[in-house]
């Protein structure tokens, strides 16, 4: 895939007449794009299934719990329906360890690693996070596929967006950012 037609980096958005409820109103960031597929993660829908405490009494055994203070809320993101166990941070770019994959095109990056999860708790590093559950992916040629039929909208991805404190303003916001009248958007799929 080349670099200047790759889509890491940049947001999907789910148009108004998107069929699949999964992604009704979605903000995707697409964090790898080749000619094998696309991976993304949803930055906007807070999910319920797993809390923060949670999360951290499944990933860290060698943990005292007792010893954090869970007064801050954590949410929990619904990254996609693909690997529902699997947990990353997506956060800004003052963090990194070996495991951490910053996304091109961005100025935030991937950790998958258990050794963040505590950090979120103290508020030091990184500034910003999110705790995503789950992913979203893209066979080949399957979201080319998706975008031509009107399913998605494409806009270059910014921190300012990802890390809102109120996920349910970032479908809104973007698509004001982009200019465009919700008005005019129509419901109906494949006719932008």
């Amino acid at each position: 895939m080349h670099q200047e037609t790759s889509l890491i980096g940049q947001f999907l958005i789910a148009m108004p007449g998107m069929d699949d409820e999964r992604f009704k109103k979605s903000v995707v960031l697409i964090t790898s794009f080749s000619d094998d597929g696309a991976k993304g993660l949803i930055i906007n829908k807070q999910t319920d299934i797993l809390s923060y405490k949670d999360i951290l009494e499944k990933n860290s055994e060698n943990l005292n719990l007792k010893e954090f203070k869970f007064n801050k809320d954590i949410n929990v993101f619904y990254g996609g329906p693909i690997n529902c166990e699997r947990v990353v941070v997506l956060h800004s770019n003052d963090y990194s360890i070996p495991e951490t994959n910053q996304i091109l095109n961005t100025d935030c990056s991937i950790t998958g690693s258990k050794k963040i999860l505590p950090l979120l708790v103290d508020n030091k590093f990184p500034g910003k996070s999110k705790l995503i559950i789950g992913s979203s992916e893209w066979e080949a040629g399957q979201l080319e596929s998706e975008i031509k039929s009107s399913d998605w909208l494409i806009w270059g991805a910014s921190n300012s967006i990802i890390f809102e404190e109120n996920p349910e303003l970032i479908w809104l916001k973007v698509i004001t950012s982009m200019g465009i009248n919700i008005g005019s958007l129509s419901n109906q799929r494949g006719f932008a």
